[in-house]
């Protein structure tokens, strides 16, 4: 079952980071999370808060995962950290450079029913890029086509497209703007971790993409 998640974080930078502080620091923005396992019949998930210790990559990956707390069961403990470490994190940056931070954080889970939707994505590095390819698609350039040329995202080799997913994967504030999407319609964009991203919904069954 597909969860919803309320984190509250406190940065810690990481030692290898550390060495030659610059001014401003961006900390990691979760971005993309997978499934947690359900829990425990045992565990009342409306006082359920886990407590974790993440290590962020340069990338936004997570490369280390830790539970400071247990659901008192071990199973579901390995395969929520597994899950975790499928997480992507818009990378944490000092002054203009992607750095490796640790982070706790703390995650309500609050399980949802799924809203599954078939989306395509262009995800830009700049607010400008972001607005420039904006004015393009209103203008009536194929999203496939803009996606390919333009976009950040892997997806950009299938044109853009995502395929059919669950919205709660992503930040609370992207799942609001698709929900109000009607088919063949796309977003502004949309702040994504350090990245801007724009999303379409499925104009008809036979618009995806193979």
């Amino acid at each position: 079952m597909p969860f919803s998640l309320l984190l509250f974080s406190t940065i810690f930078l990481d030692c290898s980071s550390a060495m030659k502080m610059e001014p401003r620091l961006t900390p990691p923005t979760l971005i993309a999370k997978t499934s947690l396992p359900t829990l425990p019949s045992n565990v009342d998930s409306k006082n359920f808060y886990l407590k974790l210790n993440l290590l962020i990559g340069k990338d936004g990956s997570v490369k280390q995962v830790e539970l400071e707390n247990s659901s008192g069961d071990a199973k579901w403990d390995s395969l929520a950290a597994q899950s975790i470490l499928q997480w992507k994190y818009s990378p944490a940056m000092l002054g203009s450079r992607p750095v490796q931070l640790r982070i706790s954080q703390i995650a309500h889970v609050i399980y949802l029913a799924p809203v599954m939707m078939r989306l395509w994505e262009i995800v830009c590095s700049t607010a400008a890029e972001a607005d420039s390819v904006f004015s393009a698609l209103q203008a009536g350039k194929e999203f496939d086509s803009v996606a390919m040329q333009f976009s950040l995202s892997n997806s950009r080799t299938r044109g853009g497209y995502l395929g059919e997913v669950d919205i709660h994967q992503f930040p609370e504030e992207i799942q609001i703007e698709l929900k109000r999407l009607k088919p063949g319609e796309f977003t502004r964009p949309l702040p994504l971790g350090s990245y801007f991203a724009i999303y379409k919904k499925q104009k008809t069954a036979k618009s995806i993409m193979k």
